[in-house]
């Protein structure tokens, strides 16, 4: 009899053993997914890294010192990123993730530090300086300009998972790769400011600006009657780029703009709203518009291209601040540093 209960209270001992182990395991299991959601969620957070305010080129010179054929290179992403305008944070971060930090076969033997393809092994530079700028100029031209931003945005894109070309499946682990190079280069310490409610201060839309017609009453010289011109219009070559004004969202986009809408006359027209400001601003006469209605944009992203379309006599871009989606105009000018 007290054999039986021993043997007894031995079994249900080992029950209990076992179950709390599969207890601790399930605790321990969960714990961990919990820190992995935390990582993932504070390295793919969808901040745009905002390089201006966190990566200098000396930090970037120490970063790159131990970085293969990218040592001495800062200044060339730095003075590149700047000129595409595209954050240099991410171009650094994707160049080391593709190269293995700048030791590949591609960098080292092709110039090639973005990976870049056709339908070949890849694309050949004659120097590394010239791979560097294919590669900004690609992320400018494809990514950024179409309102691609941030690593989770770009990744489908840039390295599709299950691509013809990605025969090692290393796509998968392409945007864990980017984010983690971010995060040591600092970039995600320092975030767009409210996402689309913009910085507050507005840039000039285009580069080598000629303001051709102020915020002043004038005769229309489309349609000869007098009018108080609500806006400022930037004299410039067809085809010359359109910057957003501020970071935003784009909450008009007409091609053109329909007589009754109160956009009509504007031709191709965008009209981005800033909500730090409570502002929007305004781009007519557009011969082509690069962005789409509920598109974020960020200060300087090119968003289409000078025209002449709408009520126009010649290619330039007419620009707006308003206090209202709807009106509520005022003289640009102050704003964007003008005299």
């Amino acid at each position: 009899m007290k054999k039986w209960l021993l043997l007894f209270a031995a079994s249900n001992l080992g029950i209990i053993l076992v179950l709390l182990a599969i207890g601790l395991f399930f605790g321990i299991f969960l714990a961990a997914k919990e820190t992995e959601n935390q990582m993932n969620a504070s390295v793919g957070s969808g901040c745009v890294a905002v390089a201006s305010e966190t990566l200098d080129e000396a930090s970037l010179t120490t970063f790159l010192e131990k970085r293969g054929v990218f040592r001495g290179k800062a200044s060339v992403f730095l003075s590149l990123s700047k000129q595409y305008n595209v954050d240099p944070t991410l171009v650094v971060a994707i160049a080391m993730h593709e190269t293995g930090n700048g030791t590949s076969s591609m960098v080292v033997n092709m110039n090639n530090p973005g990976g870049l393809m056709g339908d070949g092994p890849g694309f050949q530079f004659s120097t590394l300086d010239k791979g560097i700028e294919a590669m900004i100029k690609n992320l400018s031209k494809l990514y950024i300009s179409q309102g691609l931003l941030t690593p989770e945005q770009i990744q489908p894109k840039y390295a599709p998972i299950g691509a013809a070309n990605d025969a090692m499946g290393s796509n998968k682990e392409w945007l864990n790769g980017v984010n983690a190079f971010i995060k040591q280069l600092g970039g995600l310490g320092s975030c767009a400011s409210g996402g689309t409610s913009g910085t507050g201060k507005y840039i000039i839309p285009v580069d080598n600006p000629i303001v051709s017609s102020g915020f002043v009453n004038r005769i229309n010289p489309v349609t000869g009657v007098n009018e108080n011109h609500k806006g400022l219009d930037f004299a410039q070559p067809t085809g010359s780029d359109i910057k957003a004004a501020d970071d935003g969202k784009v909450v008009v986009v007409m091609k053109p703009g329909v007589s009754g809408s109160g956009f009509g006359g504007y031709g191709f027209v965008t009209l981005i709203e800033h909500g730090k400001n409570k502002e929007w601003t305004l781009y007519g006469h557009q011969s082509e518009i690069l962005v789409k209605v509920g598109q974020e944009v960020k200060k300087g992203q090119v968003i289409g291209k000078v025209g002449s379309t709408g009520q126009s006599t010649g290619p330039h871009l007419h620009f707006e601040i308003r206090k209202d989606k709807m009106g509520g105009q005022i003289d640009p000018k102050p704003a964007l540093g003008l005299k």
